[in-house]
């Protein structure tokens, strides 16, 4: 144990590092951020706790004020005893401070959950009273389409309210109280804190769900667009009252609403205030020009300019502005946006510059602010900015998708502008540029030619903006045209010409993403494993390779595009940390199609990144080794016909004698049809994708019949037997000297069955 002293706005721990202590806190206030979800722990909390069964921090925690911890060694639930052992009234310590901070936790989810049932009964019922009213007034029933999306918050696991009242009760026992209870019993003290750790990661898990359903369904009360229960209130107010009638009724309704959301406290303030000004300004002069006998129709809507509003809250140089705003002009009256003429050219470049340019400025100023407009959510995460260029349908249904934008994250799955975010709060680090630079080498390289000094160099180390500004200027700029697909015709705004089906349609999600990379895995089960080391001194394990898997990370570039681009094999240095592959938001072809090609790039790449100099060494094999020496050799390879030899030769014509282009054409047909007993593949090839992509067992079960796979098949299953007796030799063995089989080690003892 030590103690620590951590400063006002310093992070204590931060989510995906690993957990090296547990913190109780003795003075001072944290701030707890599990993704959507923040709370604040008090003094006699544990900082941790909620990762004490996990090896990395799932959490972000910040100090809110001047802070004094004592800081426990801990990397597993072990030390937990150990921490008892040594001092036996940390047992109750513990347990009082993990029974105040879940009893916390669940209550937030009780109301939370309350919150979803409040709020749907009253959604429902002004539902139905709308439609009276209408009825009573002689309007007809406007249909809000949105209003299909209405439903109660139904829960995958909800928790007994006993459990609630459970934990309150303990969270009001005394210290004295609980050392009766427990008499500092180490493991009664452990299986408590656990028990109270799996409640607090439901009620957590639960309130995610929580927000994600309110995130929809909070828009059918009250949003931006018209397509909501409070304007069809407003607007039958402005008719009824046209009409002579007596609005009182329907004034008191859309008062009880503005009431209830104002309770809820999940609105943004700038969509109350944007909808609240306009009955309140409607109460003090709409109903005053009536009783005066003057009451005036209300004028038309103006078309919203949403290219102003976004140079607007841009802050764009006006200079510059006007110029823009010309060259967009210029490119609506084109004709062949495909030209390939010089003037167009340059009218595109003139328009991506400004575009980069203006996107750095929105999402400097957006980052920052706790709402933005809707428009400025399409210029970010869709690329639009002007309705003369997308098309006014397509705008429509731009706004629909923003309220959408969920279902296009996921864990490993990014729109760009929250991947921007994840790298300003420091949760990623930006990615290599086209050099093969990171960011420090990249600060490095600017030192050495003379362009900053030491003093700056460390200065941008930790400047989160100067990282966000170098992952725009390279990621960015370099995959937005990559995965538009059409290099000489790119223009990074929106245009309807980009759009060849229903943007709903088109818009590529998390779940299309992961999908098409399972039905992948379960082809090529092992395509995202790799070996890593796994070391124990004490227990005589020096330097064992085990498999892990990593799962990429996705980043959804703002533009309608073809291709998908494996950007970097590997975030780091470090073997096991995840790949990151760009996609475009709107896909103008199949999702599925645009992974198996993206995934037979990242198989060449991140063999390379593993081997090193020595990827193309026939000494060393390797999947690139033997690809290569294989397109060298074909023409002396005997056991290649000359129909084979020809369509090899036609291939790397193609290809332009690039030998990852035709493996990646290659893995196609082994995942397409290979794997299907359609064969496509030569036997060369055959041979070395089933050495390095073998099928899932699934698959060899069912392809063991066949004469083409039986050899192979055989040889792989004496490999894989003899590597599975080998793990097992070497397990029973580290158990015997007290070695834990962890997940990881759990992981690659069952890669052998997979």
């Amino acid at each position: 144990m030590q103690t620590v002293k951590i400063q006002k706005g310093k992070s204590i721990a931060q989510k995906g590092e690993k957990v090296r202590y547990l913190y109780v806190l003795l003075q001072g206030n944290v701030q707890a951020r599990y993704k959507t979800n923040i709370w604040d722990i008090g003094p006699g909390s544990i900082i941790g706790m909620i990762e004490c069964h996990l090896e990395f921090y799932d959490c972000d925690y910040t100090a809110r004020t001047d802070c004094l911890c004592y800081a426990y060694e801990y990397s597993m639930p072990e030390d937990l005893s150990n921490i008892f052992t040594e001092e036996n009234k940390y047992v109750s310590v513990f347990i009082m401070a993990a029974m105040h901070q879940t009893a916390n936790l669940l209550g937030k989810y009780e109301e939370k959950y309350k919150m979803t049932q409040k709020y749907y009964g009253f959604l429902m019922k002004m539902t139905q009273e709308y439609e009276r009213f209408c009825k009573d007034y002689g309007n007809t029933y406007r249909q809000f389409s949105s209003m299909t999306l209405a439903k109660p918050f139904v829960p995958k696991e909800k928790i007994n309210s006993c459990i609630v009242v459970f934990y309150e009760k303990m969270a009001e026992m005394t210290l004295k109280e609980i050392e009766t209870c427990f008499k500092r019993n180490a493991e009664l003290g452990v299986g408590e804190i656990l028990n109270g750790v799996e409640w607090t990661r439901k009620a957590l898990t639960l309130m995610e769900e929580i927000g994600e359903y309110l995130l929809i369904q909070k828009e059918l009360l009250l949003s931006r667009t018209e397509e909501n229960l409070y304007q069809g209130y407003y607007e039958l107010i402005l008719k009824s009252a046209a009409d002579g009638m007596n609005i009182a009724p329907l004034q008191d309704a859309i008062e009880k609403i503005i009431e209830f959301i104002k309770e809820t406290e999940i609105y943004e303030e700038d969509v109350m205030a944007e909808a609240f000004e306009k009955y309140e300004s409607y109460k003090v002069h709409g109903i005053a020009r009536k009783e005066e006998g003057t009451c005036e129709e209300e004028p038309e809507e103006e078309a919203v300019d949403y290219l102003e509003q976004i140079l607007a809250y841009s802050e764009y140089e006006e200079s510059k502005a006007e110029d823009f705003r010309e060259a967009i002009a210029e490119y609506q009256k084109i004709t062949d946006k495909f030209s390939i003429a010089d003037e167009v050219r340059k009218l595109r470049r003139r328009l991506t510059n400004g575009y980069y340019e203006i996107y750095k400025s929105v999402f400097k100023k957006a980052v920052h602010s706790k709402s933005m407009p809707r428009p400025i959510q399409m210029f970010l995460n869709f690329g639009f900015m002007d309705a003369g260029l997308a098309g006014e349908d397509n705008v429509k249904s731009l706004y629909d998708i923003t309220e959408k934008l969920f279902l296009c994250k996921a864990s490993n799955v990014f729109t760009l502008y929250e991947w921007f975010c994840s790298i300003y709060r420091g949760e990623n680090e930006p990615s290599r540029n086209e050099f093969d630079l990171d960011y420090p080498g990249y600060l490095k390289e600017l030192k050495k030619v003379g362009e900053i000094d030491e003093i700056e160099q460390k200065r941008r180390t930790d400047d989160a903006w100067k990282k966000v500004e170098y992952e725009m200027e390279n990621m960015f700029v370099t995959n937005n045209r990559a995965t538009y697909g059409k290099y000489s015709t790119f223009c990074p705004i929106l245009c309807d010409f980009d759009i060849i089906s229903s943007l709903e349609k088109m818009l590529v999600t998390a779940e299309k993403i992961n999908t098409a990379m399972d039905e992948i895995r379960a082809v090529d089960f092992s395509i995202f494993y790799r070996k890593v080391v796994f070391t124990d001194p004490e227990r005589e394990i020096h330097m064992e390779m085990i498999q892990k898997e990593v799962l990429p990370n996705v980043i959804l570039m703002p533009n309608a595009g073809s291709k998908a681009v494996m950007w970097q094999e590997t975030a780091g240095v470090s073997r096991d940390t995840p790949a990151r592959f760009m996609y475009p938001i709107f896909a103008a072809t199949d999702v599925k199609r645009m992974t198996i090609e993206v995934l037979g790039w990242y198989r060449w790449e991140i063999c390379r990144k593993i081997q090193g100099v020595r990827w193309n060494d026939s000494k060393d094999p390797s999947l690139t080794s033997e690809y290569n020496e294989y397109m060298l050799c074909y023409r002396k390879n005997r056991d290649l016909s000359a129909d084979a030899k020809e369509k090899i030769k036609n291939a790397l014509y193609r290809a332009k004698n690039n030998f990852r282009e035709v493996f990646m054409k290659d893995y196609q047909d082994w995942i397409h049809y290979e794997s299907k007993g359609s064969f496509r593949l030569n036997r060369t090839a055959r041979e070395i994708l089933f050495k390095y992509c073998p099928f899932s067992k699934s698959l060899r079960r069912t392809l063991k019949a066949n004469p083409v796979f039986c050899d192979m098949l055989e040889r792989y299953e004496v490999v894989n037997e003899r590597m599975i007796r080998k793990t097992n030799i070497l397990y029973d063995r580290y158990q015997k000297k007290g070695g834990e089989i962890t997940k990881e080690l759990q992981e690659n003892r069952a890669y052998y069955d997979l």
